[in-house]
């Protein structure tokens, strides 16, 4: 909704007490008017009015420390004390008019109601709203957003609820003044699509390049695909995940790819390792929107999600230094694995089960490891997850179907040509398949030189200036899953690898 009202003094603070909450006697027909310079606030028979100077605007309103949103600039106090406490947060137009909408991110925020969210950040407060049209509608609907402040700056969020399937929307993000920070549009997904095909980056920090390795990865591999139906993030997105410049610089080189796709985010260990944070905390919570279950998101988040046939669980490690997932969130995952019916059933997480990398096969440093294979390989096993996407580690390796006991599940394949690629199936697998696609940014690595050759069907290096993904499409009963290596220094391909696994 949006807000026209105005203040006087830049970063103003007042804070007014005031007894006006009565609804007897004749004090209660008397207007109670506190003024401070040229703004002034009227209580009456329980009603806020705030009368402020036309051309400067309020950025903030609480009454109680509880945010209120004004209407035609009023607000009906309710349950208020005889000493309301009413604090008023103010900005000049100028600084209202420098802000920037940055780091914008378009999620799929509830794929049961084929909801979608964008959320951004600013340096500043404010009441924005987010217009946007269906490609075919002759009007355009508005939404208000909550911009709320957390560690560094504010976090603003719009929610696009029952949206059409199918369907292309375009959206504007505008400030209380009016003015149009940001625009783009987006697809929704169809309602029962034919295929699925989304990508699968991980750990694309690179703080010696700001940015550009992840933003010249994804021209290419747009450059080479037929398009993306949503972008799979498992973790590490900046080096350090308190400093919001970092995350400025790294999703403003993609903005255009992830606030026209859905991003969705894991929690990596540089968005929960103390070493990172700079004191912030909430990493992932505060740049992006997705319907959570309840938890605690300090030290990562995680959730679920539909599209099309496919069961996606998003897990954060980062519960615990030793073990990694903790004991309410497998207890969540279960619940929520038993609770879908889709054919396909895939897990993102940061920390790996299985990976040749130091984190999967280092004894000094895979103790979170171990401990997710027996406890996570359980549930896993049990409920039917067909692939776990992995990240932390940096480097390219995938298993063969794997039980809790870190036993290969064996069952017959087959190998098929076409698109250039000879691609190896394993069929009806009994145990979930872990890939990483090694790091989307620049800080890619060798494996680790003693990992246990028998848990791995194809492992790689990364060679030097080169990034790596996955892109995944899931058609019937077929996933089809092809890795790509990207030379950033010549711009051009590498190393490819094709697998997928087929239900009869």
């Amino acid at each position: 909704m949006k807000k026209r009202i105005s203040a006087f003094v830049m970063c103003l603070i007042l804070v007014l007490s005031v007894s006006a909450c009565s609804n007897s006697g004749a004090d209660a027909q008397k207007p109670r008017i506190i003024s401070e310079g040229s703004v002034q606030v009227q209580v009456v028979q329980g009603v806020l009015k705030a009368h402020v100077p036309e051309g400067e605007y309020i950025s903030d309103i609480t009454v109680d420390s509880r945010r209120i949103w004004l209407t035609d600039g009023q607000y009906t106090l309710e349950d208020c004390t005889g000493k309301t406490k009413i604090e008023i947060t103010s900005v000049t137009e100028e600084e209202t008019s420098a802000q920037k909408a940055e780091s914008v991110i378009l999620s799929l925020y509830d794929s049961g109601t084929n909801s979608y969210s964008i959320t951004w950040r600013t340096e500043t407060s404010d009441y924005p709203v987010v217009k946007f049209k269906a490609e075919s509608a002759s009007k355009e609907k508005e939404v208000s957003a909550y911009c709320d402040e957390c560690d560094t700056g504010y976090v603003n969020r719009a929610v696009f609820y029952n949206l059409d399937y199918n369907t292309e929307y375009t959206y504007a993000i505008f400030n209380s003044r009016g003015d149009k920070l940001y625009e783009n549009k987006f697809t929704t997904a169809d309602e029962v699509p034919e295929s699925v095909t989304f990508m699968h980056v991980s750990d694309t920090q690179d703080e010696d390049y700001n940015g550009r390795v992840w933003a010249k990865l994804m021209d290419y591999a747009y450059g080479s695909s037929d398009g993306l139906d949503l972008i799979l993030h498992t973790g590490d997105m900046v080096q350090y995940g308190g400093r919001e410049e970092l995350w400025s610089q790294m999703i403003g080189s993609v903005q255009n790819y992830v606030s026209s796709v859905p991003l969705m985010l894991t929690s990596g260990n540089h968005s929960y390792w103390s070493d990172y944070l700079d004191g912030a905390s909430d990493i992932e919570y505060n740049h992006t929107t997705v319907n959570l279950p309840k938890q605690d998101t300090e030290n990562g988040q995680y959730y679920s999600f539909d599209y099309g046939d496919i069961h996606f669980a998003v897990l954060s490690s980062g519960d615990s230094d030793s073990s990694g997932v903790g004991y309410s969130q497998r207890k969540w995952l279960e619940d929520d694995l038993a609770s879908t019916d889709k054919t396909w059933k895939i897990v993102a997480i940061h920390n790996p089960l299985y990976s040749t990398g130091k984190y999967g096969s280092d004894k000094d440093r895979n103790k979170v490891a171990r401990s997710q294979q027996k406890k996570l390989g359980k549930i896993f096993n049990e409920y039917g997850v067909d692939l776990v996407l992995q990240g932390h580690d940096h480097v390219f390796c995938l298993t063969p179907p794997m039980d809790e006991n870190r036993n290969v599940v064996k069952c017959e394949t087959k190998t098929e040509s076409g698109n250039g690629f000879n691609t190896t199936y394993y069929v009806n697998p009994q145990a979930p398949v872990y890939l990483m696609s090694g790091a989307a940014g620049s800080q890619n690595r060798e494996a680790f030189e003693e990992y246990e050759e028998s848990w791995f069907s194809k492992a790689m290096d990364v060679p030097d200036n080169t990034a790596g993904y996955s892109v995944v499409t899931i058609s019937g009963k077929k996933l089809t899953a092809t890795y790509y290596q990207y030379d950033y220094s010549a711009n051009e391909g590498g190393v490819s690898y094709s697998w997928g696994i087929e239900k009869e």
